[in-house]
């Protein structure tokens, strides 16, 4: 390995300076203590495992069922640039110190977009005497741009899942959130931790960002959530996220959805009281005035005991026929007490990480429990998901789901084989000859070739995380992996060994271009708020510069220049050879940082467009854009960001993040055709094969569309979760990736 191949990287990646710039709003990290607050902050190496699998549980003295009070808020979305929110949190603080809680717990969005600032200004308004009763889970603003890969976060507040006992109170805080994507997903690991945290504990409170069951849909997997606590002793959740007030009795629990403190100075003040002879969590609504003053209100009442009127609405038994005639027959037998009535309707799989009041058919009471059926005549072939939710008196209710197949017909895309690997497929596949290498979240690293029959594996590494895609060469001998261990790895492609690795501060949050550069092949990657371009045979860098921002898509290059995204709202041009800047392009009007980087280019995949253009897309336009002068020559409205943009012998392929796909002229951004593939696309792009167009959108819709005029020839629903991975196709067979890490090897017609 050359000496230049790895650079030092500091203890910390944010440096021990800074990291203290930022606990010095609270007096230093010693200030903290317990699982969830600051006493764990250096406890995770750059690149560690964090997940809090190994996380103890901090146990606070006192006698079980006697009196205990506790606060919860959430969605604080601290600003530097919105002192007025600032002073509403203080306020928030100062009223629940004075109310002296046992804890308090904060469900997340404690930032607008998870800025070393922000944190800054978060911790500042914290009053000394919570800082030790303070514990967190973090919200989807702040993974969703996180530059650091949550290192800062769990400097700051510590791993999570992670969970503590007080009284006799068990809480668990949850973490479902994705780096670099909006919703939630548990996967297993997640789920195994959480039922092994549960097995033994007493009456238990969970806390997270995301509210679940209702008509919430914001957690991919929330009805393996929901399995997997059925039979423990979970009583309560506290959420946020929805930025309202919401109570929910399901599945046996009560679900608490708090009003943000981005609205005003609002906090949930709980006390364990006993009614009736019965322990149970009284739960205040407090309101906050400009001048103290405070309003509370009486909102629920959740028993610690079993829910038992709830639990006898829990299904025995669940029959779900084949479709037939454009209907599923379902057949449901419940408990003979209990229930009012019984509804089922199809999982909406096409809400992504938002919310739907359902389109539930009621069903019939029959001697033997509730009978009827749900139209599935929309729906494509492939497996789907029913869902069943039992009603009962004073609104609560039991959600369960089956698994159903909507059979093919004719000539269709057929499911050859399935493979799992350990962690999520977030980034694209990649292939070279035959070879297809996929990585996931937690660093596993396979390449195979794969048949109709299955797949031949040709090695397994194990490296550090991986969100973001890896690349061949040109010549198909290496790999290159980035990963969020603060490296981009040069892998041997006929064995997984490590030819080379380049060390950089930051998480490697982005995919590597292979490109040439005088006639040199080059990998150009991003990390931190940094481009680098590294001389692809020796991990040598050759130059970086500095892009004012977070850039999590792939770059773009014609040998003379490189052309990328910046999270200041910015395109930019560099020079390929020298990396000194040649043009930027303001491609928002937003003025705050937070809207720029939201508004600007963060996650795009440029292309280079014939005739001398870069194409480079937000969540508000594509616009094509000249390689020399940096100057728009036109652009298409619409959030074409997410969804790389193939440019065909017949166009260019524009695919927005709701499934609304186009092909336009690439010398003038003239539609020749548009049309709809029924489900939203995000990062996952497509695959073209002569004029026909694979596409599995991220709510894993595999479609078909006709580049000749926009026909979509084919959908097939390949199963239940999220799609965030580009597939590729190798000898007729498409090979997908999802967030299950599950791989498929799809026969196409």
């Amino acid at each position: 390995m050359p000496p230049h191949s790895d650079p030092v990287v500091p203890a910390s990646p944010l440096g021990r300076r800074r990291f203290l710039t930022l606990a010095g709003a609270l007096g230093g990290a010693a200030a903290w203590g317990g699982t969830g607050g600051f006493g764990t902050a250096w406890a995770a190496a750059p690149g560690a495992d964090v997940t809090g699998r190994a996380a103890s549980a901090a146990t606070v003295a006192g006698a079980p069922g006697a009196p205990l009070s506790f606060a919860v808020l959430t969605d604080t979305h601290a600003n530097v640039q919105a002192p007025a929110g600032l002073d509403t949190l203080r306020r928030t603080f100062a009223s629940v110190e004075a109310a002296d809680p046992a804890f308090v717990l904060n469900c997340g969005d404690i930032t607008d977009y998870g800025a070393d600032d922000e944190f800054g200004a978060y911790l500042s308004t914290i009053p000394a005497g919570l800082r030790d009763r303070l514990h967190h889970v973090p919200g989807n603003h702040e993974v969703r741009w996180d530059v650091h890969g949550r290192e800062l976060y769990h400097r700051l507040f510590g791993p999570a899942p992670y969970s503590f006992d007080v009284a006799g109170l068990h809480v668990v805080g949850l973490d479902p959130t994705q780096l670099l994507q909006e919703p939630g997903h548990f996967g297993r690991d997640g789920l195994r931790w959480l039922a092994d945290d549960l097995a033994a504990a007493g009456p238990s409170v969970l806390f997270l960002h995301y509210p679940m069951g209702g008509e919430h849909y914001y957690v991919n997997d929330q009805d393996a959530f929901f399995e997997t606590v059925a039979d423990l002793r979970v009583r309560a959740i506290f959420a946020g996220h929805i930025h309202r007030e919401q109570v929910v009795r399901t599945n046996g629990l009560t679900q608490v959805a708090a009003n943000a403190v981005k609205n005003g100075a609002y906090y949930y003040w709980v006390d364990r009281v006993s009614e009736a002879g019965h322990s149970v969590l009284r739960v205040s609504a407090v309101a906050v005035a400009a001048d103290g003053t405070e309003t509370r209100r009486d909102l629920t009442t959740i028993p610690l005991e079993e829910d038992r009127t709830t639990r006898r609405l829990r299904p025995v038994r669940i029959e779900v026929g084949v479709p037939s005639g454009g209907r599923v027959q379902v057949d449901v037998q419940v408990p003979s007490t209990g229930s009012t009535g019984t509804q089922a309707q199809v999982y909406p799989q096409q809400i992504f990480g938002g919310g739907s009041a359902g389109t539930w058919a009621d069903l019939t009471r029959t001697s033997r429990g509730w009978s009827g059926s749900v139209d599935v005549a929309a729906l494509a072939a492939g497996a789907h998901r029913l869902q069943v939710r039992v009603l009962g008196t004073g609104g609560a209710r039991y959600d369960v789901t089956r698994p159903f197949t909507v059979p093919a017909v004719g000539d269709a895309p057929r499911d050859r084989w399935q493979a799992r690997l350990p962690g999520s497929i977030q980034g694209a596949l990649a292939a070279h000859e035959g070879l297809v290498v996929a990585a996931t979240t937690s660093g596993a690293v396979e390449a195979f070739r794969p048949t109709r029959a299955g797949r031949e594996v040709a090695w397994r590494v194990t490296l550090g995380p991986v969100r973001r895609g890896p690349a061949f060469t040109a010549d198909g001998r290496t790999v290159l992996v980035p990963s969020a261990d603060h490296h981009l790895y040069a892998l041997d492609a006929a064995d997984g060994s490590v030819r080379w690795r380049f060390g950089v501060p930051d998480p490697v949050l982005s995919s590597p271009l292979v490109t040439s550069v005088g006639e040199v092949a080059t990998v150009v990657f991003t990390a931190g708020t940094t481009l680098y371009a590294v001389h692809a045979e020796t991990g040598e860098q050759r130059w970086k510069a500095d892009l004012h921002g977070f850039f999590a898509g792939r770059a773009a290059c014609d040998g003379d220049r490189v052309y990328v995204g910046g999270g200041d709202g910015r395109a930019y041009a560099f020079d390929a050879a020298t990396g000194a800047q040649a043009w930027s392009y303001d491609a928002t009007t937003r003025q705050d940082s937070y809207g720029r980087l939201l508004y600007g280019p963060w996650d795009d995949v440029i292309e280079l467009l014939p005739g001398g253009g870069v194409l480079v897309s937000t969540v508000s336009a594509a616009a094509a854009l000249d390689r020399a002068s940096g100057q728009r020559r036109w652009s298409v409205p619409g959030s074409y960001i997410y969804s790389p943009s193939p440019v065909t012998e017949r166009g260019v392929v524009l695919i927005d993040e709701w499934g609304r796909v186009q092909l336009v002229d690439p010398a003038t951004g003239t539609a020749t055709w548009k049309t709809e593939i029924g489900a939203r696309a995000l990062n996952s792009g497509p695959v073209v094969v002569g004029d026909l167009m694979w596409n599995v959108a991220v709510t894993g819709l595999l479609a078909c569309v006709d580049l000749t005029d926009g026909t979509v020839r084919h959908r097939r629903q390949l199963g239940p979760v999220n799609t965030f991975s580009t597939p590729v196709l190798v000898d007729g067979l498409l090979v997908t990736g999802d967030q299950d890490g599950t791989l498929r090897g799809i026969e196409l017609p």
